[in-house]
């Protein structure tokens, strides 16, 4: 098992928009999301940050920091 950063791994970008996108979003928030993973690859600032949590290739679970949480 593992966890990655999508920051320090950008490769996982469509991964973790797709999955993030099934977990968590609506109708309305699905852009939201791939906005924000999007934004979090190439800022400076330290929020938002996002994580995959991945076993044997599979996606299991998810982390994001955003500056309004």
């Amino acid at each position: 098992m593992q966890i990655i950063s999508v920051r320090e791994h950008p490769e996982y970008k469509e991964k973790a928009i797709k999955y993030f996108q099934c977990k968590w979003a609506n109708e309305n928030s699905m852009k939201v999301y791939e906005a924000c993973i999007t934004h979090s690859i190439t800022t400076d600032s330290p929020f938002p940050i996002w994580y995959l949590m991945e076993d044997s290739g599979e996606v299991i679970g998810c982390a994001g920091l955003i500056s309004n949480d």
